[in-house]
């Protein structure tokens, strides 16, 4: 199931193309996609985006889209 939604999610969902500027809280660094809130890791030595990182329960109950 988690391979069919994911697949889906790649062919209709969001396509992160409003990404904020980069945070750094509490040693996290990482920067939030201003259209669905999914957050993804950001590496400050290589100054790109490494990977997206996982939701919290409250963000799944929270999603609108």
């Amino acid at each position: 199931m988690k391979i069919l939604l994911a697949s889906l999610d790649a062919l209709f969902g969001c396509r992160h193309g409003h990404l904020s500027r980069v945070f750094t809280i509490a040693g996290r660094t990482y920067q939030v996609c201003c259209d669905c809130g999914a957050e993804f890791k950001y590496s400050l030595s290589t100054m790109s985006i490494e990977r997206r990182l996982p939701r919290t329960p409250a963000q799944t109950m929270l999603r609108v889209a």
